[in-house]
Order: C-alpha cells, then sequence, then structure tokens
C-alpha cells in the first residue's frame, strides 16, 4: 500500500510539529528534517510511524505557512524508495555536532555507539517549552541488519523510544532555588563567622594582658633600667629576634624569660589576678573586669602552650564561615552547593572555581590575623593617640607619639607578590568573559548569541540545559562545539598548579597563626608594632608559576575562538 499525500502530511506533522514554525516555500533548517522524516516514512510505507495528527487550517493565522510547506513537501515525497537515511532527534547538551548520550534513557542502538563520523547534524532547535534539541541522520547501512532497529527516534514524541515513553515530554528533575536552605546555611555561616571574630580579637587581648602581666616582673626594652629579670628581645646593634638569647631554657626558672611568660598566661588564662590591696603572704585575687573574662574565655578556647598562642580554631572556624557563605549562595540561588561557580552557560568554571579558593583563603588569613592585631594593639593605640594629642598640646617636636601612631598598622599588610595573586585571581574571570563575549577575539558571526543555544551562549561555545547539568568534569573539559567532551590539557596543568600552590599557601598560614611565640608578642611591643604585621610572604617564583598557569588558559580560550571545531553536515 502506497501512503498518500495527505496521510504522508499527517505523519510528518505528528513528528516535527514540536519544531516549531517553517516557511511556505519550504526553504529553512526545519523544513528540511520534515523533508528527510517525509522521504523515510514514504520509503518504508509508513512502517514504524505510527503516529498521525490532523494538519491546522492552511487559513491558521500562526500555522498556514507551516501547513502549506508540509502539504508540499508530503506530496514531493510521495515516490522516495528505500533506502533513506536513519533519523533521530533527541536531546541536546549544549554541542550540537555529538549526539547526547548522557540522557536518561540514553539513545537506543546503534545510535549511542556509532562513531561521530557516521553521523551527520541537522538542526539544532529550541522548543517552545524551552527545552532544545538536536537532529542527527546516518546511513541505512549502520542498521547492521537488525530488523528490529528503529528508522527513526523521536524524544519529543517517543516514535522508537523503547518503552514509547517521550523523554523530552517528561517532568525533569532540575535544580530549583532553595531560599530557606540558602538562608539556613548563611546563618551558620554567620554564626561561625562571629565566633572566630569574636575568638581571634580575644587572643589578641589575651596577648596584651600576657604581656601586662608580664612586664611588672621583666624588663622588655634595652636600656630600660630598674629591677625584674632581664627580658629584652633586642639590643641596638642586633635588633633581631633571633638574637635574644635571654628567652633560651634555662635550668633556673626563676632567670628562664619563657617560663615568666608563661606564668604571665596562666595567669590571664584563669583570669585569677593577684588582689594588690591583700596582706602580704596572701593569695587573694581580685574581681575581673569584663577585658579580662573575655581574654581569659578566649584563652581556654584556644591553645596556651609554653608561652606561645593558637589562632588554629578561630582560623578553621573562618574557612568554614566563608566556604558556608559561598555555598549558601549556591543553594539559594540555584540549588546547588557549588552555583557560585556555575556560569552563564551553565559550566562548572575553572576561572570562577580558583575565584572561591583564592577568596576563602586570603579573606580567612585577614581575618584572623587583623582582628588578633586589634585585640592586641586596640589599648596601645589609644595610650598613644592621649600621648600625641598632649604632646600636640605642649608643642613637642618631634612628635614621636605622633609618628609611632602614624607608623602603627593594625592590619596585616598584603606583600606585593601576594598582591599580584589576589591580581590574578580576580582579573581570570573578567577577562576569559571578554575573550569569550566580544569581538577583541575572532569574528562577530563566533561572538554573535547562538539563539537555539537553552542559554544564547557565542556560537563557538558549548553551553547546558540548565545548572543541574553543570559538573566538575566542566572544569577540565573542552568548551567549543565539537570538541566539549574531550580534555583540555591547559585545564587540568591551571588545576594542578593552583591546587599545589593554594595549599601551600594554606599550609604556610595555617604554621604562622598557629605557633605566635611568647618572642614576638614582647617583640612587637617594644617596636610599637602589630604581631602580624604582614600576611605570610611568597616569592616570585611562586607568583611566576601562577602567572604562567593563568597565561596558559587564556591563551587556550583564544586559540579556542580563533579556530574553533568544524561544523559537520
Amino acid at each position: 500500500m502506497t501512503l498518500s499525500s495527505g496521510e504522508l502530511a499527517q505523519i510528518v506533522w505528528a513528528e516535527t510539529k514540536a519544531l516549531g514554525t517553517a516557511p511556505a516555500d519550504g526553504s529553512g533548517s526545519v523544513n528540511g528534517v520534515r523533508r528527510l522524516i517525509a522521504q523515510l516514512a514514504a520509503s518504508v510505507d509508513g512502517a514504524g510511524f505510527q503516529r498521525r495528527d490532523q494538519l491546522p487550517s492552511v487559513q491558521d493565522r500562526k500555522l498556514g505557512d507551516t501547513v502549506r510547506a508540509i502539504l508540499s513537501i508530503a506530496e514531493d515525497a510521495r515516490g522516495a524508495t528505500a533506502p533513506q537515511s536513519r533519523i533521530i532527534i533527541w536531546e541536546a547538551d549544549g554541542d550540537t555536532l555529538r549526539l547526547n548520550t548522557a540522557t536518561t534513557p540514553p539513545p537506543p542502538a546503534p545510535w549511542a555507539g556509532l562513531a561521530p563520523d557516521n553521523i551527520t547534524h541537522q538542526l539544532h532547535q529550541r522548543l517552545a517549552n524551552g527545552q532544545t534539541v538536536d537532529v542527527f541522520t546516518r546511513d541505512a547501512a549502520t542498521d547492521g541488519g537488525s530488523g528490529s532497529t528503529a528508522i527513526i527516534v523521536n524524544a519529543t514524541t517517543g516514535t522508537g523510544v523503547p518503552g514509547g515513553g517521550a523523554p523530552m515530554a517528561e517532568p525533569r528533575a532540575t535544580s530549583k532555588a532553595m531560599p530557606k536552605t540558602g538562608v539556613l546555611l548563611f546563618v551558620v555561616a554567620l554564626g561561625l563567622f562571629v565566633l572566630s571574630a569574636l575568638g581571634s580579637y580575644g587572643i589578641g587581648v589575651g596577648a596584651r594582658l600576657s604581656l601586662g602581666q608580664f612586664v611588672q616582673s621583666a624588663r622588655i626594652a634595652t636600656g630600660s633600667t630598674g629591677g625584674g629579670l632581664d627580658c629584652t628581645v633586642a639590643t641596638t646593634e642586633k635588633p633581631s629576634v633571633l638574637d635574644s638569647v635571654k628567652w633560651r631554657p634555662n635550668v633556673d626558672k626563676a632567670s628562664d624569660c619563657r617560663t615568666q611568660f608563661t606564668a604571665a598566661q596562666s595567669i590571664v588564662a584563669s583570669a585569677q589576678y593577684p588582689d594588690p590591696e591583700a596582706k602580704p603572704g596572701t593569695h587573694a585575687v581580685r574581681k575581673t573586669t569584663w577585658p579580662e573574662w573575655f581574654a581569659s574565655q578566649a584563652l581556654e578556647w584556644s591553645s596556651v602552650i609554653n608561652g606561645t598562642m593558637s589562632l588554629v580554631v578561630p582560623f578553621w572556624l573562618a574557612l568554614a564561615s566563608l566556604s558556608l557563605l559561598f555555598i549558601a549562595c549556591g543553594f539559594g540561588i540555584t540549588g546547588r552547593a557549588l552555583g557560585p561557580i556555575i556560569d552563564e552557560r551553565n559550566r562548572m568554571s575553572l576561572t570562577l572555581a580558583q575565584l572561591a579558593i583564592w577568596s576563602i583563603i586570603l579573606l580567612s588569613g585577614l581575618l584572623v590575623c587583623g582582628l588578633f592585631n586589634y585585640g592586641f594593639g586596640g589599648l596601645l593605640i589609644t595610650e598613644l593617640q592621649q600621648q600625641a594629642a598632649a604632646a600636640t598640646a605642649a608643642k613637642e617636636t618631634p612628635n614621636h607619639a605622633k609618628i609611632a601612631l602614624d607608623a602603627y598598622n593594625l592590619f596585616p599588610s598584603i606583600p606585593f607578590y601576594l598582591g599580584l595573586v589576589g591580581g590574578f585571581a580576580v582579573a581570570t574571570p573578567f577577562l576569559s568573559r571578554l575573550i569569550s563575549n566580544s569581538t577583541l577575539v575572532g569574528t562577530q558571526d563566533q561572538t554573535a548569541p547562538d539563539t537555539a543555544a537553552p542559554t544564547q551562549a557565542p556560537k563557538y561555545l558549548a553551553d547546558k540545559a540548565g545548572p543541574e547539568k553543570a559538573a566538575l568534569s566542566d572544569m577540565v573539559l573542552q568548551e567549543v562545539k565539537g570538541r566539549s567532551d574531550m580534555v583540555d590539557i591547559n585545564r587540568v596543568q591551571h588545576v594542578a598548579i593552583t591546587g599545589i600552590l593554594a595549599i601551600s599557601y594554606l599550609l604556610v598560614l595555617f604554621d604562622v597563626v598557629s605557633n605566635i611565640d611568647a618572642v614576638r608578642i614582647v617583640f612587637a611591643a617594644v617596636q610599637n608594632a602589630s604581631v602580624l604585621t604582614s600576611m605570610p610572604q611568597i616569592d616570585g617564583t611562586f607568583t611566576s608559576l601562577l602567572f604562567v598557569s593563568h597565561a596558559a588558559l587564556l591563551g587556550s580560550k583564544v586559540y579556542d575562538k580563533m579556530v574553533p571545531a568544524k561544523r559537520e553536515g
């Protein structure tokens, strides 16, 4: 039995109406796909095409031209003979040159197992429901003699799909914003942040109070007069902490500066301050003030061992707090923990990931170091301000208190090379998007948005239908259509170098905040300076490695835009 042109038109309309309208003269890619389906259906006399849908009227204002095109295509295809190319209409994943095999369910055999060279891309089309499909064809010879192989597979209607289901018509599990979870995590992050800040500040106050107890029985400044144990940490000839012989172990504990400082720390940590008005020979303690109680809680919380102080607990709380802040934003906006590193193309961005990593590490270090300095130097700043004001009123020249006050930095400074690291982290995501979305590199056609793509990304870039499709593998895979399933060695090296350097600096920072020695505290007091004057130093080699890594990554982006994958078909 030979199909009539009317019945053939009904088959074409049933299988392709989801593709939308098309010109009445039969031109355009959508009409091209309809022509292939009509020829295939006619060549097999409708076998495998169970669906028939009544066409709208040719007078329909919206669909009239499309109906005319289908009727003309059906009339021309009546004489088609076998074999004709097999067809699949399947869910797209942003790479229009390759069949998406990561769907649920996957494309049926033999489509999923065919090499890219054995299939030809015909159409990339966005549907009215927001989903996107790709249409591919293959030669009939690839059936492999299997009579059960469907000659057409259509995910929008279920034709040829095992079980008869229509995957593109079924509800999809998508990532939806989870504002309640985001707010809850934000509250937790805020709580951890406050604990970290209070802990860092309290330990700084404890360091200052310990110093105050220590200097009641010791001399710490070079050239100072009076009684007490000589615990000077520097001389005018050798102003170095490393030359502080007074702080070396001594069998006579009464002459051991470190032992005496530890005893002063114990008083502050326990908040058991001797009462100066008590009778001689008694061990009465006075009532503590609020700052003294606060400092004792912070020192008890931290580890105070042999004259050292540690910011490890506040530092880890700061890391956890900022990490949770990023995660809270992710859940609140995209419904995914790693939402902040998902870019506008619904792919996990390597440049955003490294920005997040460096931000968390550096901001955590600045938080605990800065607030420790504020706790330690806040009282000193107040004293210097009062002395400077008095010297100004007395017209003293030079005003040494004013000079000391101007030179005092409560917040740790950023070394030059570390500033470059921060600059690389901030600039790379911006430069990456500038390369992709501007005509500074590549042609206007490459940069123009692909209107059929889910995110309307530039035509040469692969994208994904939604943030739920984003995966960690995106960070090491190429982003150009036609190569988006291939590993990018430039990205792999960037992941490796960034990971090594970030972990290295994290360990250095951990070492700095985990062992704040008594000698450093005393030396800072003598010099009228902060204990943690700057973030840990790095050298040019560290920065050079990071620069080369970022340059290689951006260079590969330029190359990908200048030499994009060629379209087939």
